[in-house]
């Protein structure tokens, strides 16, 4: 079971159109896995995804549900992965593979993009670009900001109560895909 539902799709920044035709919840099933695995390991990974609110340990539920913790003398909220904000960097994550799976299709002719009457179409590494940099900052990384509510600074703190988790940098994509 997915830890995203298809309302985190509905906000301005992370949007995405839905429809009969427009789903986000085969992209959740796609590639959450490989977002937690990246973010945690795989051995952390196996414990979030038998995430269930009410028989999961402690531990695990600050990961996904979120905490409040101090750093000094000043409190910092990590988010979670799930809230009732419905910002989690898993979004930013599905959305960008969701632009990659549908930004060109393939026909017996090869690749091809879609053309609009009366329009222009764009490329959608803006788009993508946009969604990377807010998930890794969402995600955090070496040198952020303590101060910043971020799973790596989380877990950074509570390096000992995570002894499994193996973690590797996010890095934003730019608009030619490297």
């Amino acid at each position: 079971m997915s830890l995203l539902d298809a309302t985190y799709f509905a906000r301005v920044d992370c949007g995405i159109p839905q429809g009969t035709y427009n789903t986000i919840t085969e992209t959740i099933a796609r590639y959450e896995r490989d977002f937690l695995i990246q973010c945690l390991g795989y051995d952390l990974y196996k414990l979030v995804a038998a995430y269930n609110s009410g028989t999961s340990p402690q531990r695990i539920k600050d990961i996904v549900e979120g905490k409040e913790y101090t750093e000094g003398d000043y409190t910092v909220k990590w988010n979670g992965l799930t809230n009732t904000d419905k910002v989690s960097p898993l979004a930013y994550y599905c959305l960008i593979q969701w632009i990659r799976d549908n930004a060109q299709n393939l026909q017996n002719v090869g690749g091809v993009e879609p053309m609009t009457e009366n329009g222009t179409v764009i490329s959608p590494a803006q788009m993508m670009q946009r969604a990377a940099v807010k998930m890794r900052e969402l995600v955090g990384y070496p040198g952020q900001d303590i101060y910043a509510g971020s799973l790596y600074n989380f877990l950074l703190t509570y390096e000992s109560t995570y002894p499994e988790w193996i973690f590797n940098e996010c890095r934003p994509i730019n608009a030619f895909d490297l």
